[in-house]
């Protein structure tokens, strides 16, 4: 006698179980080598919003750096020497920035098009020098920096920007429609995002609704997912 199975016990699961252990052993690693220069027990969930990117700019670069300024604040580094540059400039990641020798980030202009892809990106290599400046390397760190630091950029607060943006596999198309303009460089997909998403959401008592009302609609059920999985 066959008995049908439940659609449900069919489904792919969202996220594997060495995945899922992962980023929580990242997320420890992460709380472990905080100091007093990355408050990360003080991360809120930032949102685009006004409230949260207030500065309004109308020349390209002017509107870059005043992004990237509510950023740092966002982040906790407004007291780190650091400037923004465009692509091409080249950056700097020194240990310990100085007046003298700041930190230099660069900036795709062409990312202007997609607001939250230069959120996302920028987020990601504050996160990375983070990581560059720590004693003791992350979890499987080696060979997956990129990674580790979008997962550092959640936990900062961008979870809502590095989902929204996070890698997608793309089948078929002309090739013109995932141009610079509109994508950031993404190392993890949109289930490993939503699901570090949602243990920093089940981390800081946020609400679900809270994430999930700015998530672009096909990460809403993946959210849902997560959390049931956090």
């Amino acid at each position: 006698m066959n008995i049908a199975v439940p659609a449900w016990l069919n489904r792919t699961p969202l996220i594997d179980d060495t995945t899922r252990v992962w980023i929580k052993d990242v997320r420890e690693w992460t709380l472990s080598q905080q100091d007093d220069l990355r408050p990360l027990d003080q991360a809120k969930l930032v949102m685009p919003i006004r409230e949260h990117f207030p500065a309004e700019v109308q020349d390209p670069h002017g509107a870059a750096v005043a992004t990237f300024e509510s950023i740092r604040q966002h982040a906790g580094f407004e007291g780190v020497p650091m400037r923004l540059v465009p692509a091409g400039t080249g950056t700097h990641f020194p240990t310990r920035p100085s007046e003298a020798e700041p930190l230099v980030l660069e900036y795709d202009p062409r990312l202007w098009a997609n607001r939250q892809a230069l959120v996302a990106q920028l987020a990601r290599d504050l996160a990375a020098w983070w990581v560059f400046t720590r004693p003791s390397p992350a979890p499987a760190q080696q060979g997956n920096e990129a990674h580790v630091a979008e997962l550092v950029a959640v936990w900062m607060g961008f979870g809502i920007f590095m989902a929204n943006t996070a890698f997608i596999a793309r089948v078929g198309g002309c090739g013109k429609c995932a141009g610079p303009a509109m994508d950031r460089s993404a190392s993890l997909g949109r289930p490993e995002i939503a699901y570090a998403l949602a243990c920093f959401c089940r981390d800081k008592g946020i609400a679900p609704r809270e994430a999930r009302y700015f998530l672009e609609a096909p990460l809403k059920g993946l959210f849902r997912q997560a959390r049931r999985l956090s």
